[in-house]
């Protein structure tokens, strides 16, 4: 398993600045990005996959990000992406194949990938959508299947973009529910925050591109949230709930 060590990260885009000074991230924890729209947290995925490049240092288990090659990357990590599109006219169950490229001995797959493949589109509740077409589906449906191919990398390290995206609550309940319970590192930037506090332990706070907090489950209080989205926050018996100021 791997651990993410972050020193003095900088990244600036026009107006834009990104500034995070420290963070480390333990194999196995669930880190769930918090903050509004335009905060900084797809841009600190990208940073963090090497997808964009800015100053300070990003490490993988003591070696630096910028040191490690492409290929053996998707062995360290694996990422969801806001947007996914696949050009050619690829099956589902061969879009949930190609999770497993990163293992291949060779151009061909095993029948140990393909077992694995089948037991992803199980998961993601694919079965009968195996044949057809991804540029066939829903919004919803693509999200599951791309989902399945990352899962299927068995990276040890995995971030989704806004994963449940497009998803309906049966599916993001479900999904959610299967990802707290592996054993991989999940970093993921959500938009739902009771989502968030009910599957996730660890909870990055970003506001203008700046880390307003780190905090565990006794540390996102009402208070916090105000403060990082400018609304007023207050506690439910089982939710926050949220007003304009």
């Amino acid at each position: 398993m791997a651990e993410l060590r972050v020193e003095k990260l900088r990244f600036q885009r026009g107006e834009f600045r990104l500034q995070l000074d420290k963070l480390s991230i333990r194999p196995g924890e669930k880190v769930a990005i918090l903050g509004e729209n335009g905060s900084g947290k797809s841009t600190l995925l990208q940073l963090l996959c090497g997808l964009l490049h800015g100053q300070g240092k990003i490490y993988y288990s003591e070696r630096r990000l910028h040191k490690i090659p492409v290929a053996e990357r998707a062995q360290l990590f694996s990422l969801l992406p806001q947007f996914s599109e696949v050009i050619f006219p690829f099956s589902v169950e061969e879009v949930v194949l190609f999770g497993r490229f990163p293992h291949c001995q060779g151009n061909s797959f095993s029948e140990e990938d393909r077992k694995l493949s089948e037991e992803q589109l199980e998961k993601l509740d694919l079965l009968q959508l195996r044949n057809r077409q991804f540029n066939q589906l829903s919004g919803g449906e693509k999200r599951r299947v791309m989902l399945a191919r990352v899962l299927n990398q068995q990276a040890p390290i995995i971030y989704l973009d806004e994963p449940n995206a497009g998803l309906d609550v049966r599916h993001t309940l479900e999904i959610f529910s299967l990802l707290s319970q592996r054993e991989e590192t999940l970093i993921a930037p959500v938009h739902d925050i009771n989502l968030a506090e009910r599957f996730f332990n660890r909870f990055l706070l970003l506001k203008r591109g700046t880390l307003l907090a780190d905090v565990g489950h006794d540390q996102l209080t009402p208070k916090l949230l105000s403060e990082t989205y400018d609304v007023q926050v207050t506690r439910g018996t089982a939710a926050f709930t949220f007003q304009h100021r």
